[in-house]
């Protein structure tokens, strides 16, 4: 009798289980559509019907849904949400970034870029937007130098460093640095013409 009851408890908690899951597939299927859309309140309400506070997915999801509807608040209280969930999440972090420069809090987006690198010291996308913040926003050029060299250590081609490292270098007076990288930028898009424009002074 007990091994009844226990095994029916079981395939009760099976089918549930399953049962939720079912849903939680199809509200997500549902919120692409949604959003592809840009039908971003129908998107979110597709997740917040099959919410759930201790899942990292649905979390992570309403973050990136609530920045694009443009409740910034919403968005950040998700997306910490999710990396109270996982710690070591570094995708949920690249996530928050969004909403907080939104926000304008552009020494919380520092502090996150460098809490990524504490996990993942060569992450190129953290030190890229690390440079260019201090070269943008709070200019300065040193601390953007550092980050971005650590990029082209890895990406030696990439245009967008290389870019950056000419516009950098040409704040801080080194011309010829500065004509090496955005001929760098500039045999990987010849037509660019925001390069061109940099070209033209340090030639």
């Amino acid at each position: 009798m007990k091994k009844s009851i226990l095994s029916s408890m079981i395939v009760l908690i099976t089918t549930t289980i399953v049962f939720c899951q079912d849903q939680s597939i199809e509200a997500f299927l549902n919120s692409y559509t949604y959003e592809s859309n840009e039908e971003y309140s129908k998107a979110i309400a597709e997740m917040t019907k099959v919410y759930a506070e201790n899942s990292y997915p649905l979390n992570l999801r309403l973050g990136w849904l609530n920045y694009l509807s443009g409740d910034y608040i919403k968005s950040k209280s998700y997306y910490n949400k999710a990396i109270a969930l996982r710690p070591k999440s570094i995708e949920a972090r690249m996530g928050i970034v969004y909403p907080l420069a939104a926000l304008g809090n552009w020494n919380d987006v520092v502090d996150v870029y460098k809490e990524i690198l504490k996990i993942d010291p060569n992450h190129a996308q953290a030190n890229y937007r690390l440079s260019y913040i201090h070269h943008y926003i709070f200019k300065d050029n040193q601390t953007a130098f550092v980050y971005i060299s650590k990029v082209l250590l890895l990406y030696p081609f990439d245009f967008d460093s290389n870019y950056l490292m000419a516009a950098i270098q040409l704040e801080l007076g080194n011309i010829k640095e500065a004509r090496e990288a955005i001929l760098n930028a500039l045999q990987y898009n010849p037509s660019s013409k925001e390069a061109k424009a940099i070209y033209e002074v340090v030639k």
